[in-house]
C-alpha cells in the first residue's frame, strides 16, 4: 500500500486533472489518499497556494503543479510498503 496526501483547492482545474489521474490508479496501485483542502487552514493556503495540486508521499517527496503520470507512477513504486 502507498499512502499519500493530496493537497488541493476546489475550483482548481489542475487539481481536478490530478485527482482524475490518481483515481484511475487507486485500486491498481493500492493507494490510500488523504485529501486536504488548502483553504481549510490559513497556514496550508500560504504554504501551497502557488504549488497545488501537491502529492506528498510518506518518504517526504512531493509532486506538484502539472503532475505527469510517469512521474507519479515512479513515486508510487518508490513508496510501496
Amino acid at each position: 500500500m502507498v499512502n499519500l496526501t493530496f493537497y488541493y483547492k476546489s475550483g482548481c482545474w489542475l487539481c481536478d486533472m490530478a485527482e482524475d489521474m490518481l483515481n484511475g490508479l487507486i485500486e491498481k496501485c493500492d493507494i490510500k489518499v488523504n485529501k486536504v483542502d488548502i483553504t481549510s487552514s490559513d497556514e496550508l493556503y500560504q504554504l501551497y497556494r502557488f504549488d497545488i495540486p501537491v502529492f506528498e508521499f510518506k518518504d517526504g517527496s512531493v509532486l506538484h503543479g502539472r503532475i505527469r503520470k510517469k512521474e507519479l507512477l515512479k513515486k508510487i513504486e518508490a513508496n510501496k510498503e
